[in-house]
């Protein structure tokens, strides 16, 4: 299983002081514990949110060494990203960025604990046809979406 993780919740993976740690648990016990499993990041803006994140960035690189990190092309992340933003002209559309990642990897698991992107997450005709869109995990009763059905093999990844 492979997921997409909201920058804006880090903290709930990996600080284990964070209140709302205790959620995302179970998603960082399958990430460690699962010898398929990766956090997949990419994108100019998606790294960029990263970056800023100082305190997590030697996960990232611990991550990255025990082949829990999957990398998918700026490249075609960010050209994802262009076509979304000249397609979807709502309010509230501020992380083209994501659905981006989405449509260039074809992962199936969001976490996050935002709910702002969720109907764009969730909207079908964002993504090619054919793909998944993917579900949301938000907390631990949502463990169930952590299992090999939702391990898929990704695109464009940078080895």
């Amino acid at each position: 299983m492979c997921f997409v993780l909201d920058v804006n919740s880090f903290h709930y993976l990996f600080d284990t002081n964070t209140a709302g740690h205790v959620e995302f648990a179970p998603l960082l016990d399958w990430l460690y514990d699962h010898p398929r499993t990766s956090l997949v990041i990419g994108g100019t803006r998606y790294r960029e949110e990263l970056s800023k994140l100082r305190k997590y960035l030697g996960k990232l690189v611990e991550l990255k060494r025990a082949r829990k990190l999957s990398e998918i092309s700026d490249e075609v992340v960010d050209a994802e990203e262009r076509r979304l933003r000249l397609a979807v002209h709502r309010t509230g559309f501020d992380d083209p960025h994501i659905v981006a990642l989405f449509c260039a990897s074809g992962c199936l698991i969001f976490a996050s604990h935002d709910k702002r992107a969720d109907p764009f997450i969730k909207m079908r005709a964002l993504y090619p046809r054919g793909q998944s869109r993917p579900s949301i995990y938000r907390c631990a009763k949502h463990a169930s979406l952590l299992c090999d059905a939702n391990i898929v093999k990704l695109r464009d990844t940078l080895q």
